[in-house]
């Protein structure tokens, strides 16, 4: 695993914390998922696309 140091404005933040806090996730593990679910959608729209 890489360690990193992201930088988000106050309201990003305040507004991932809440959604975390409602998914009973660490802040962390929140930004974790939501990175990975972007990604996996992404890569599923690419391949529609090109199915086309």
């Amino acid at each position: 695993m890489i360690t990193t140091t992201l930088r988000i404005d106050e309201e990003t933040y305040n507004e991932l914390v809440k959604l975390a806090q409602k998914e009973e996730r660490s802040i962390n593990s929140q930004l974790i998922y939501i990175l990975k679910k972007y990604l996996e959608n992404t890569k599923n729209n690419s391949k529609e696309k090109s199915n086309v």
